[in-house]
This record gives structure tokens, sequence and C-alpha cells, in this order.
């Protein structure tokens, strides 16, 4: 089954506490690489919840932005260091004494230093938390999921339409090959028309046609350019990721088209070779986008 590597997938869900949503983003990647956007008290879910996106996206590179909210998401709590705090304020007092400063004691930029004072936030969170954020995890995956089905249906029909016209431009291929063999042979008692007139023995003809025509031979490369067009059609029809498995096939297919393109000597076997070029190097850039 085809799947995109692109889409979107959104999910949200609120108790009487927390709203937990979630919204995955997904693009073109080699393998899985999962980035999360996690409030830190969180951070520790990272290795639990890979394995939920895990079970169903297999390649791309997915960001999912988490939106946790509610009073009870993060205790604060106010730490002040009183005895530093004392400290300072009986030393600006003693200074004021000692050098007649009439300045009073600023006490709210004492209270915005770090130093004296912080706020904290309480690391642990409600033990209602990570469950609910699984399961909107579930959620999301599983519309990100339906979404990059949907455009993978369509990738497989746009794959589909061109392998249809890979296995014409194969039949022109092949029905031109015993043209190409005529011209072969009318070329070549052309050219010993010319060289010693019309009385010439006509073994030779075949000989040299024969070797020729070993040369220049590319029915294994047609057959095996078919056996590839079957393999392709089969892989789209495979579950999990199969992007992998038909960017070399590609390859491979590449590789006996040009192999033609090199070997035949026929006009016809040139443009059809051109035509299969072009339609490859157009489901390639679609196959980029295959899960």
């Amino acid at each position: 089954m085809v799947k995109s590597m692109t889409g979107f997938g959104r999910a949200s869900k609120e108790t009487e506490d927390f709203k937990v949503t979630i919204e995955l983003k997904a693009v073109n990647h080699r393998y899985l690489e999962t980035v999360f956007r996690l409030p830190r008290q969180f951070h520790y879910m990272e290795a639990s919840l890979k394995k939920v996106v895990a079970q169903k996206v297999k390649r791309g590179r997915l960001e999912c932005f988490f939106s946790v909210e509610g009073a009870k998401v993060a205790q604060q709590h106010l730490s002040v260091d009183w005895e530093l705090l004392d400290h300072y304020v009986r030393f600006l007092r003693q200074a004021k004494e000692r050098y007649t400063i009439q300045e009073e004691v600023n006490f709210k930029a004492l209270l915005s230093d770090p130093a004296f004072l912080t706020v904290n936030e309480s690391s642990e969170a409600d033990p209602e938390l990570p469950a609910l954020i699984t399961s909107v995890l579930e959620k999301a995956v599983t519309r990100l999921d339906d979404m990059r089905s949907l455009e993978g249906a369509e990738l497989a029909l746009y794959l589909k339409e061109h392998l249809v016209k890979l296995e014409g431009f194969l039949e022109a291929v092949k029905a031109a090959l015993p043209e190409m063999e005529k011209a072969y042979r009318e070329k070549l008692e052309d050219r010993l028309n010319k060289l010693v007139g019309a009385e010439f023995d006509k073994k030779i003809v075949l000989s040299e046609l024969a070797l020729l025509l070993e040369k220049a031979d590319i029915n294994e490369e047609i057959e095996r350019f078919a056996s590839h067009l079957k393999q392709f059609y089969s892989i789209l029809t495979q579950e999990g990721a199969i992007g992998r498995k038909l960017d070399f096939l590609i390859q491979e297919m590449n590789r006996e088209v040009n192999t033609m393109g090199s070997k035949a000597m026929s006009l016809q076997v040139t443009q059809s070779v051109v035509e299969m070029k072009t339609t490859l190097e157009k489901i390639r850039e679609q196959v980029q986008n295959v899960e």
C-alpha cells in the first residue's frame, strides 16, 4: 500500500482539569526522524511517545507540537534566600549611615535579582497527564496516517498511469526489432555493393549481420525491464515502507534503458528510449514522496 511521507494530523482532548492539543507535521526524509516540542516537565515521555508514532509512521521527518493547558499543569514555588537578603539589606543600611546616603533601599530592584528570589516550576506532572497526552497523540497519528494514505492513493494512481506508458514504450521497442534487423541487412548489402559490386558472397553478409545483431541485441535488457515492471506493480501492493525499494528499482530500470539506447541503431528504438527515460524521471520524482 502506497503512503505519502507528507501530511498533517491534529487532535485535542479536554478534561475537567486539562486541555491537551497535539499537531503533527510530516515531510520527506530518508529515515524516520521524530522531533518533539514538549513542555519541559514531559521530556521524560519522549521514548514512549516515539513508539506511538513508529506504530504507523515508518519514514519521514515528523514534528510534534504539544500544548498542555490547565491550572494543575505546573505548580510554581517561590524560593527566597532570606539569609543572603538579610545580609545585603544590613549592608545597604550600614553603608547609608556611614556615608550619609539619602536614597532609600530599593526593594523592587532587590526582589528582581534572581540571587535573592526565584520562581521554580515543579518537574512532577499530574499523574493523569501522561495517559491523556498518549491518547491524544494516538488520535493525531491516526489522522496523520489517514491523510498520508489518501495522498498515497493518488500517488499510486499516478505511478500506475506512468507504468502503463512504460509498457507501451517497451512494446514499441519490441516491435521495432525486426525492422531494425532488416535495416542492418540492407545497410550491409548497400556497403558491399559500393565496395565490390553486386556480385558478393551472401554468406559473408549473413556472418557479418549475425555479428552486428549480436552486438546490438537488447532482448535481455527488454526481458529484465519487463521483469522490473512486474516487480514495481507487486511492490505497490505491499504493506509498510516501500519507497526505498521503488527508488532502487527505478535505478535498475534506468540502467536497462540506458543500455538499450547505447546498443540500438534504430531511430524508432532511440525515440522510445528517450520517452522511457523521461517517464522514469517523472516516476522517480514522485517516488521521493513515497514512505
